[in-house]
């Protein structure tokens, strides 16, 4: 659970790290089901490009334990203040070494425009260390508190664009002094917020930097339909009768009755 002082620093910053947080037994059970299912000889067949693929709990219990855990759950709902949090999309992250696979500057509401409002977070777990050489994670600090500044590009793009680069001149300058970068050892956790602004380098270290993210969005959001680019993608998002998503794909994760 967060303390007073981590929500407050998330609520400041758009970001935390939680030390430790994931048991490195854990962590080494969660590392061997994603080289069994992703090994490291298909790594070629993704371009030189980040390594990703979505909806891995959805066929491994072990996925699913990390990110449909209440712990981790709870984590997300102290951060974003929600009295009920549900699982949006959890993905696996690879960056394999000596290629092009950096992730330009962007807000995550903008692939997750087809929501009323960005109450969303990200919480990834490092399975291996993601340093500076590995390419890790960098945000600028407090860049949550800008608002939206992109468009929406859910379902419109197959890759990351750079939003930073369309920012008003003084909003450039002021990021250019507040980047950090999220150096993560294994078992460490992430929490960063859906307008924070983020991006990483290519791996110039010696091993595959592995991370799994899980994006949790409070359970009061609701699915804008006008918003998707196309109607046939409804489907894959069903609501109830009030427009929040529903069914086994958007489970409820954690909830304080």
């Amino acid at each position: 659970m967060l303390s007073d002082a981590d929500r407050r620093f998330f609520q400041e910053h758009g970001w935390l790290i939680v030390r430790s947080a994931v048991a490195a037994e854990r962590i080494a059970r969660l590392e061997a089901a994603l080289d069994a299912l992703i090994p490291e000889a298909s790594y070629v067949t993704w371009g030189g490009r980040v390594v990703e693929v979505a909806g891995l709990s959805r066929g491994s219990p072990e996925f699913a334990g990390y990110s449909c855990d209440p712990e981790i759950a709870r984590l997300a709902a102290a951060a974003l203040g929600a009295r009920r949090v549900q699982l949006l999309q959890d993905t696996a992250l690879i960056k394999p070494v000596a290629v092009p696979a950096r992730v330009e500057w962007h807000q995550d509401y903008s692939y997750l425009a087809y929501l009323d409002r960005s109450a969303v977070v990200t919480v990834r777990v490092a399975l291996t260390r993601c340093s500076l050489e590995s390419g890790c994670m960098r945000v600028i600090d407090a860049s949550h508190t800008w608002g939206f500044c992109g468009d929406n590009l859910a379902f419109r793009r197959d890759s990351v664009e750079d939003t930073l680069a369309v920012l008003p001149p003084e909003l450039r300058d002021r990021a250019r002094f507040a980047e950090v970068p999220l150096e993560l050892a294994p078992g460490d956790v992430s929490i960063h917020h859906c307008l924070t602004f983020h991006a990483s380098e290519e791996n110039r270290g010696a091993h595959p930097r592995k991370t799994l993210a899980a994006r949790i969005m409070d359970a009061a959001c609701c699915l804008v339909p006008s918003r998707l680019p196309s109607a046939e993608l409804a489907p894959y998002f069903p609501t109830d009768a009030n427009g929040h998503l529903t069914g086994p794909a958007f489970p409820i994760l954690w909830s304080d009755g």
